[in-house]
Formats: C-alpha cells, structure tokens, sequence
C-alpha cells in the first residue's frame, strides 16, 4: 500500500545506511548513532527521549486516537572487527564494523517511522520506535560506565527494561536481517525464535611439575579430559530428548606449560543454549557439580565461574502469524515462511517478550546474484548485504505496525 512512499525516500535511507556504516561504534558508544537517529525522528514529527540506558533512543509516534502501544526494537552497535568486504561504503574506523547488519535495521526503522508519520490514520494507538544499544554486550572498556549507570545485566535490552520503556506497552516486535535467506524473504518462528547463551569457565588446578616425574606433581590433565567426556555427555543423558540443548567445549587449554611438564592449571571454557529456563538451571548447576566430583577424586581443585547470558527468545504464536500475514500482499506468499525450525544463535530481546507478548523474526538479505553456499555469515568480517533490502525492510515495519495494532485494537 506504501510502496510507492518508500521508494521515493530510498535514496534518502541508502544515504543514511551508508554513513552509519562508515561510521560504526561499539556498545554504550553509539554516540553519533543515536544523534543522527534523535535528529531524523524530530524532523518527522516524532516525540523523542535520548540517553535511554546511556546511548539508547526512543520515538513516539501518536495517532492522536485512544489504543493500543506498539514498540518496535532496532539494535545500533557494531563489532569489534576489521572490514575486509570490499565495498564503496567501506568502515572508516580500523577494527569496527557493522558485521551483523545493526546500520541496515536502523536505517529500516528511521524509514518506517517517517512513513507511518504521514499515515496516523491508518492506526490506533501509539508506536514506540526503539533504538538500543549494546546488543552484542558490553565491550569491556565500557563495563565500569555502564555499572555506575545502575545495570548489571547482559545486552542493552535489559537495560532498555530496567529503564521502563516497556511499562506502557502491549507488543513488541524485532527484525533482524538473515543473510542465509534471499532478499525479499521473511520467517518467522511460531514460538522459539533464538536460544539462550549462557558462558562457563573452568579452570582445574592441579600441582605442576616435571613430565619425567608425574608422581611428584598433582596432574589437572586427566581430570580435564574426563571433564570433557562427561559434559558432552550431560545433555544425552540427563536432558529429555524431546527438549533443544547444546552444550559445547570451544577452549582448551594449560596456560604456561610446556611438552615436557605436569601443568598447573587446566582450563575449559564453553557454553550451552536451549529454549527452556528449567533445562538452563539444571545445566548451570550441574556442570558445576560434575566439575567438583571429578577435581575431587583426582585430587585437584576447582575455579569455576558461570556467566548467565541472554534468555531465549519465545515468540508469542498469533504476533508470529500477523506478521507472515501482514506481509503477503508485499513480498508474495512463498516469501513469508512461518515455522517450527528455531535458530540456536542468541537475541537479547527474549528479555521483552517475557514482558509483553511479542516476536523476533528474520529478514532476508542475501543477494540475488550469490548461491547460498557463498554467503558470508552474520559476524564475518566479509559480510554485506544486499542494499535492496532496506526498502523490503521499511515495508515490512509498515505493514507490521499497522497489522498487529489494528490487531490488538480488536482485542
């Protein structure tokens, strides 16, 4: 229906994507981010609050008619990465960039919020457009900032809780654009959307000493071998079948050792992910537990540090197919895909729908001219995605905001 409207403002928000991502910055530093987004939306019309859990922006859009608070999230902050796409638009700053497309959502949701503004017929209500920071996590040089600024969770999102900003809403929706589907594309997953992810370290400290004489040292080794073999071992066999759980063993390593030494230390650092906080629960206990027993028959002892991350992401099933439905007419039915299949990579919105009711869903935005087996994946410093997307993108939010609060307005 808006389709027109946007394509006469692409060039605009192509402009505007590019310089965001010539121009990334990291977590709780996406200060030129957030003006530029304050700026855009003022000039729409727009009420506008900045430093929302430091860096973060929110608009309001008012219909000026009593209904229903729609918020819709896009994430700011880049990577801790160097750029090797060669692409026009290029990073300028040396080991930053936007590698998980967070400059493509912004642009698509400045985009929207300037259409819906001229359309407030078209809906009840109001729509909250959310800027947020962090969503990769605090960088470390950030962490005493963001600690005195009163927050001491993981993600910008919980911060964007703590600060209110859900206290008034009803529905909350976030995209996130998924380089694995063709551009044009959208899914959505009926309940689980994104795993949680959630950190341990390990480490066995042992007595060190030398290779040629192991009966005079207390030898973490072993113990950290059997230690491998029982955690890949715990979803199997203590985790019904029926559930999704992944644990993994990413790091391994004696710190200081040598071929011909008893190590002092050995360390283990990985993660697990499912979709069910009981199941998270019982594997952060029971890690933990695993890990005493073995260090205590092979006579060694135990440093361990377990880092709650993000909680999974459930989508709320009736937002998950207004939003397949909302957008048909656009993109064409086979383009809206609605499904079981969920994604174990992490989201730190799973923290809003356990608020309102809600739903991430994907994007697609692989280009037309490269065969899925050439895409380069979120968080690859050669990812890029296909620029046709943004206008997709800004249609998708529109038909979206309008659909699901003409939806709750019902209700």
């Amino acid at each position: 229906m808006y389709e027109k409207e946007v394509q006469a403002i692409s060039d605009e928000i192509f402009e505007i994507f590019k310089d965001l991502h010539q121009h990334p910055e990291p977590g709780y530093g996406e200060i030129r981010t957030a003006d530029i987004i304050a700026t855009y939306l003022k000039k729409c019309g727009l009420h506008v609050t900045t430093g929302i859990a430091i860096t973060g922006v929110v608009g309001i859009l008012d219909s000026g008619r009593t209904g229903k608070t729609l918020m819709i999230r896009a994430d700011m902050d880049c990577l801790e990465m160097t750029e090797l796409a060669e692409i026009s638009y290029k990073s300028k700053k040396n080991g930053l960039m936007h590698a998980c497309g967070h400059d493509a959502h912004v642009t698509m949701l400045l985009g929207a919020a300037k259409i819906l503004s001229r359309h407030k017929e078209a809906f009840r209500g109001k729509i909250k457009f959310v800027f947020q920071p962090a969503e990769e996590g605090t960088p470390h040089d950030m962490c005493e900032k963001v600690r005195a600024a009163g927050y001491n969770g993981p993600g910008g999102a919980g911060f964007i809780v703590q600060e209110g900003i859900l206290d008034d809403v009803n529905c909350c929706i976030v995209m996130h654009n998924q380089p694995s589907l063709p551009v044009g594309t959208i899914q959505v997953a009926k309940k689980n959307a994104c795993a949680s992810s959630d950190v341990y370290n390990i480490t066995i400290v042992g007595k060190g000493g030398h290779g040629a004489m192991p009966q005079n040292a207390i030898d973490p080794t072993p113990a950290g071998a059997e230690l491998i073999g029982a955690l890949h071992m715990l979803p199997t066999r203590e985790i019904s079948a029926v559930e999704t759980c992944v644990l993994s063993v990413g790091s391994v390593e004696t710190p200081g050792s040598v071929w011909n030494a008893v190590p002092e230390k050995f360390c283990i650092s990985g993660g697990f992910r499912t979709f069910n906080q009981d199941v998270r629960a019982h594997l952060a206990k029971r890690i933990k537990e695993i890990a005493e027993g073995i260090c205590k028959i092979n006579r060694c002892e135990l440093i361990y540090n377990h880092e709650e991350g993000y909680m999974p992401c459930i989508n709320n099933e009736e937002i998950a197919r207004t939003i397949v439905e909302a957008n048909k007419k656009t993109l064409g039915d086979s383009h809206c895909r609605l499904t079981e299949v969920p994604a174990m990579s992490s989201e730190d919105c799973g923290i809003y729908f356990t608020k309102v009711p809600g739903a991430f869903f994907w994007l697609g935005t692989r280009p037309d001219d490269m065969e899925e087996e050439d895409v380069k994946p979120l968080h690859n410093p050669y990812f890029h995605l296909d620029v046709k997307a943004l206008s997709i993108g800004v249609n998708v939010h529109i038909n979206n905001a309008i659909a699901i609060l003409n939806k709750l307005d019902k209700e």
